[in-house]
């Protein structure tokens, strides 16, 4: 195909994709359910197409061609000559960055498909009501035929109530690539809290030895010869040892020199960028909704307020209209002193008065805290919920509502996870109706639950919302009931899980249990 007609096709099909309005209206439909699923797997499959087709075309480092082009390196070159070199070099850059472009939209199209594809498994079961089989997660996608294996049609659609899923998001995530320009539609305050989401998503593995690069000495045809060879590296193993059985028993290593690899709790940058924005826009609409009645009863007279801010829009107009280009700020002050004066907002000395100036810093530093803290818990809170109910297997071979997630994470990783502002919980829980609640130390109720997978391999116990929510209540200092709650499980469920962690911690040898015995004393 053609490289034009290529880039033409997919930047069609991308905006065509961004045409399409997703709706989330009446989901517990099967039909309803089933279309947009249907239509997400579909647009997932022409991306993975157009990614194939591009990656093959070299579109992953499109300016290597660019080196056969410029002036030549021996020999006079005329000035007509020149401009043609010139000319066609310009073009083939403007070809590759065409292709590098479309490149990454069809890359970040894909990542935002797989977000949207998990948070819709995770959702919901579908039913057959012929032969009653069950689909679940990546089984779903055979209904997007039409029937169920058995030939019929008629389905039964059962939420997950103990699934971990936001489906609210999917309609802000840049499902056609477009995501510079949602990121450029944000508010200032919504653009901080997407960098500090990214920062969080980004926060990094320490560094752990990928491969080791290694200068050796063997010998060839009765002389020695240096070579350089790159392995991949193993713990605990003998270098020396692996060497010579590939090079001979006189082969000799000379230099070693380890690579590190630093992943990050997402491990790519489409998903982290997709991710940061679903969930900052979704947050920012959902404080919007609030906001006012919020301010009403915070500040001491909110009209005035609103009176202000309206004051300091005119007077940014004003000051843009008539810009000479020398001081826009002291114009634009000098506007806004003129309209808070007429309308009666100053003081004697020329000031806003001081109620309203304390009401001004105390909207400045709600808003602040609702914008940059609502996102990252809801985030967070979905993060914890997602490692405490599946097992590392799961997390492992399945992306689910969060691709390229780490199954487990490092020390300097958990640090991301930082305990939850309580009065912006207690705003959640008063205003949005989230079933979300105030976590101390969440670092160490997964430090914990990571523990208890280490000691879980092999014994065939499964690791659901039961031993998740049993973690949280012992960890976090929850009461029983509410742990249930918060997992939409039974407290009996949750009490047997508890029964199962306390057997888990004990000693099972009897030297074990005498040093225990040892420490209680």
């Amino acid at each position: 195909m053609n490289e034009s007609v290529l880039i033409g096709k997919s930047e069609r099909f991308l905006d065509q994709i961004k045409r399409r309005e997703i709706s989330l209206n009446d989901m517990e439909s099967p039909e309803k359910f089933l279309s947009l699923y249907t239509y997400l797997k579909n647009n997932m499959d022409t991306l993975q197409d157009m990614r194939e087709t591009m990656e093959i075309k070299g579109y992953t480092a499109p300016y290597r061609s660019i080196n056969k082009y410029g002036r030549p390196l021996t020999g006079e070159t005329k000035a007509e000559d020149m401009y043609d070199v010139s000319r066609h070099t310009q073009y083939f850059r403007m070809n590759a960055a065409a292709k590098k472009n479309i490149l990454d939209r069809v890359k970040s199209a894909m990542s935002s498909h797989k977000i949207a594809i998990g948070h819709l498994e995770e959702f919901a079961t579908l039913e057959c009501s012929s032969c009653h089989r069950k689909y679940r997660g990546h089984e779903i996608s055979i209904l997007t035929r039409g029937n169920c294996e058995c030939g019929q049609d008629d389905l039964k659609l059962h939420v997950n109530q103990e699934g971990v899923y936001r489906l609210e998001i999917i309609p802000f995530l840049p499902l056609s690539g477009d995501y510079m320009v949602k990121l450029s539609d944000l508010s200032p305050r919504s653009r901080e809290a997407f960098r500090s989401m990214v920062r969080i998503l980004k926060q990094e593995k320490r560094g752990i030895v990928k491969t080791v690069s290694l200068v050796i000495k063997v010998m060839e045809d009765s002389r020695w010869v240096r070579k350089r060879v790159t392995i991949d590296a193993q713990e605990e193993a003998n270098y020396e040892k692996e060497i010579r059985s590939q090079y001979g028993s006189n082969a000799r290593i000379e230099m070693m020199q380890f690579h590190r690899k630093k992943p990050s709790i997402i491990n790519d940058k489409h998903v982290q960028t997709a991710l940061s924005l679903g969930y900052v826009k979704y947050a920012e609409n959902r404080i919007l909704q609030f906001l006012p009645d919020l301010l009403e009863k915070t500040l001491h007279n909110k009209g005035k307020v609103e009176e202000y801010q309206e004051a300091l829009e005119i007077s940014k107009i004003k000051a843009n209209k008539y810009d000479t280009g020398d001081d826009p700020e002291s114009l634009k002050n000098f506007y806004l002193q003129k309209e808070l004066e007429e309308r009666g907002l100053l003081n004697g000395d020329g000031k806003p008065e001081e109620p309203l100036q304390n009401d001004l810093k105390e909207k400045n530093l709600l808003e602040k805290s609702l914008f940059l803290e609502i996102p990252r818990i809801y985030i967070l809170w979905d993060l914890l919920h997602y490692y405490l109910t599946t097992s590392y297997d799961r997390r492992n071979k399945y992306s689910g509502p969060f691709p390229y997630l780490r199954p487990g994470l490092d020390t300097n990783q958990m640090k991301a996870f930082q305990d939850f502002e309580v009065d912006v919980v207690r705003i959640m829980q008063e205003y949005l109706s989230e079933n979300i609640t105030y976590i101390p130390h969440m670092g160490r109720v997964l430090a914990q639950k990571f523990s208890v997978e280490k000691k879980m391999k092999g014994l065939h116990l499964q690791m659901g919302p039961a031993l998740g929510a049993a973690l949280l209540s012992s960890e976090g200092n929850l009461p029983v009931a509410k742990a249930a709650e918060l997992f939409s499980i039974e407290v009996e469920d949750v009490l047997k899980g508890k029964e199962t962690l306390g057997t888990l911690q004990r000693p099972a040898s009897s030297r074990a249990k005498q040093f225990m015995a040892m420490m209680k004393k």
